[in-house]
């Protein structure tokens, strides 16, 4: 008979054998063992990842909705103070008695709405204003300012009367008509006044919170009169805007402010109401 050598092995080393199964079923055990400890951390660094991952995501999207800011509104209300320094002591060359503010007048408009400009001719309106304190044809042109789509807002408020020191309004603006343009006679004089030409309120897409404006004395052209007591001297022809420039024995003034110590006649402030 024929012995194959795993049955000779068998029988001839039946103890080795066994001992030799024992080792391959030891072996294959460990291996399994050992490969289960060494998935789990794999798996665990995936899900820590994804975690991350998340965060991260959660964290941006937070940071962005945090620096986000709320759309500007698309009109506001402003407070307007118009506060006057003028006085005796400060401005003595030829200072009249009875000084005054006329009525407040103005407006808030787009870049065409204007009422005055530096340089250019004072319109009738203006040239009223300036030399009687009448706000009659001026508001009638800012009534054409608007008919034409370039105001919507009028102001027409109180001058500062003799004896005051400072008069307060409201006015309205909006992301249309975001410039704010307002004048007023200084009385007594020939055709003088002070104004805010086309302030901007609405810039970089945010409102003005708060701002105050040193005032100077424009002389509107069309008179003639140097001091503030003089006589009616209409100029003909009609001369630009310009501010006050006059003779030390007129006034005190020279490119709208003292000549001296650039004192301003007066200020405005204006701040957005909440």
């Amino acid at each position: 008979m024929t012995i194959s050598p795993l049955e000779d092995l068998t029988m001839v080393h039946p103890l080795k054998l066994a001992s030799l199964f024992i080792v391959f079923g030891l072996t294959a055990c460990g291996g399994s063992s050992s490969s289960s400890p060494a998935s789990s951390p794999t798996n665990n660094s995936a899900s820590q990842n994804t975690t991350a991952s998340t965060t991260t995501t959660s964290s941006t999207t937070s940071s962005s909705d945090t620096s986000s800011t709320a759309p500007a509104a698309t009109s506001v209300t402003y407070e307007l103070k118009f506060t006057q320094t003028w006085e005796r002591t400060t401005f003595p060359t030829n200072y009249p008695n009875g000084t005054h503010f006329s009525p407040m007048i103005g407006l808030t408009h787009n870049d065409q709405g204007r009422i005055f400009q530096r340089d250019s001719t004072a319109s009738a309106g203006i040239v009223s204003m300036a030399e009687t304190g009448s706000k009659t044809l001026l508001k009638s042109e800012i009534s054409d300012i608007q008919n034409l789509g370039n105001s919507s807002y009028l102001i027409d408020e109180a001058g500062i009367p003799n004896g005051s020191k400072s008069v307060t309004l409201t006015f309205e603006a909006s992301q249309t008509y975001p410039h704010l343009s307002i004048v007023s006679m200084v009385a007594p004089s020939p055709d003088w006044f002070i104004g805010i030409d086309s302030l901007l309120l609405f810039n970089d897409n945010q409102w003005i919170d708060e701002q105050t404006i040193q005032l100077k004395v424009y002389d509107a052209g069309s008179d003639n009169g140097a001091t503030f007591s003089a006589a009616d001297s209409t100029a003909d022809p009609q001369t630009p805007i310009t501010l006050l420039n006059s003779e030390r024995s007129d006034t005190d003034f020279t490119e709208g402010v003292h000549f001296n110590s650039g004192e301003h006649i007066g200020f405005i402030t204006i701040k957005r109401m909440q």
